[in-house]
């Protein structure tokens, strides 16, 4: 199922509440099926997703979205980026693109910039995309899971 779900999912992240429960509820449904626990009682969603290891679904399509943005920021695939202002006092921290449209706000790159903006700076000023990927495994972005 993950990788149905996740395909692409730098690029079409959702960005409406609806949207992100509906994914989030599927992933649920399946750690029901995974671990046979098919109790609806409160903290059973919680147990399931520990016992499997499984993060929120928001958490990993946040983390593959930090880690386009490292390949993007290092050449390491060629998606334009020159429109993406660094802050001139912290070169690996980069300005808040504006809008006023909400879903502009909600795209890739300003959604993405304020995740990198928040994140360690450790971790953006890693030598390769490995050590960036293993160190961001090693944080959390979002919230756990509730019932």
């Amino acid at each position: 199922m993950r990788p149905l779900v996740e395909y692409g999912c730098s690029a079409w992240d959702p960005y409406k509440d609806c949207l992100i429960d509906k994914l989030e509820l599927l992933n649920k449904r399946a750690a029901r099926f995974v671990t046979g626990n098919h109790l609806l009682e409160h903290g059973e969603t919680n147990k399931n997703m520990v016992t499997l290891g499984w993060p929120p679904l928001i958490e990993r399509r946040s983390k593959a979205k930090l880690a386009m943005l490292y390949k993007i920021r290092t050449g390491l695939t060629l998606v334009p980026h020159e429109h993406l202002v660094i802050n001139f006092r912290k070169p690996d921290l980069y300005v808040l693109p504006h809008s006023g449209v909400d879903a502009n706000l909600k795209s890739f790159f300003p959604s993405t910039v304020r995740l990198w903006n928040s994140i360690p700076s450790e971790l953006r000023t890693c030598p390769s995309l490995a050590s960036f990927k293993d160190s961001l495994e090693e944080i959390t972005i979002t919230q756990s899971y509730t019932n």
